[in-house]
């Protein structure tokens, strides 16, 4: 609302985009790469098993102490975290 811009000095690439050239390349190479694209019908078992895992360690996790506990969010929770994302 009102921001301006305040650098000019961009720097232009005029070369192809790199995972367009590379993904032409290996379908070239390997054709039958092809089918493996698209959704996968099965992944929503695979996310509601995370976020099940999530919901029932919930009982366990409340009896840890706060060390312990913050090493398990960061190690166990973000890592599943981090798979539902992609």
């Amino acid at each position: 609302m009102g921001a301006r811009v305040s650098r000019t000095d961009f720097e232009w690439v005029y070369t192809e985009e790199p995972h367009a050239s590379r993904r032409k390349i290996i379908l070239e190479k390997y054709p039958q790469i092809k089918k493996l694209f698209g959704y996968d019908p099965n992944f929503k078992w695979v996310v509601t098993a995370m976020v099940l895992i999530q919901i029932i360690s919930l009982p366990f996790v409340v009896q840890l102490s706060w060390p312990v506990m913050l090493v398990v969010a960061y190690c166990f929770g973000g890592v599943i975290n981090h798979s539902l994302m992609l």
